[in-house]
């Protein structure tokens, strides 16, 4: 089974949900985010933020290829966008077969700190990365107001990474961001077994 991820402009996502239920998604579920480009892209595009969708599924090896087929296509169109897919039971396995050169990061931490995080993998060759607000829920974070529960708000950053630079990029975000301290955030990658859509990076 395989984690599929399409990263759209925001307005796509409908369109490729429905190409890939076609293709015999199991699950299929949509967010809002938000890119985050480098600042030298903003300045072109006189904006800091670029609403995006984020549509995840999970389909088996098969279906996988052939969807990741169709999106190809039609990523080529809009121009702006990326999908990809890991292996949904990964267990920390070296040499997967079709591994592709690229990982997933991902990065969870208190709400607006996302974008220090994003501004860090930047400086260490990122090129951009996509941002997701959510909520946490540990219990020894919460507190009472009003006699209702208060969960902390959290940001989500993914970010599509070639595997020569990743590992520089999640050991600086670990150090400057603090994260060997407790509740201050988490950082992981996957690996990523296909990538379409405009990813290059040097």
């Amino acid at each position: 089974m395989q984690l599929l991820r399409a990263i759209l402009p925001r307005g796509k996502g409908s369109e490729f949900m429905k190409t890939i239920k076609d293709d015999g998604a199991i699950v299929i579920t949509c967010y809002y985010g938000y890119g985050s480009a480098s600042e030298s892209i903003q300045s072109k595009l006189k904006v800091n933020k670029i609403k995006k969708e984020i549509v995840m599924a999970i389909l088996d090896d098969e279906n996988a290829k052939i969807a990741m087929d169709e999106l190809e296509e039609k990523l080529v169109k809009i121009n702006t966008g990326v999908a990809f897919t890991s292996q949904l039971e990964y267990k920390g396995e070296s040499n997967l077969q079709n591994e592709s050169n690229y990982q997933a990061l991902y990065v969870i931490v208190d709400r607006h700190e996302g974008q220090k995080a994003v501004a860090i993998a930047q400086e260490n060759g990122a090129k951009g990365a996509t941002l997701i607000h959510g909520r946490g829920s540990a219990k020894e974070v919460k507190s009472i107001l009003l006699n209702m529960n208060v969960e902390p708000e959290k940001d989500i950053v993914i970010m599509l990474v070639k595997n020569d630079i990743a590992e520089n990029i999640k050991d600086a975000i670990y150090d400057k961001m603090n994260l060997d301290k407790e509740n201050k955030g988490i950082i992981y990658s996957l690996p990523v077994m296909e990538v379409r859509g405009l990813v290059e990076q040097s």
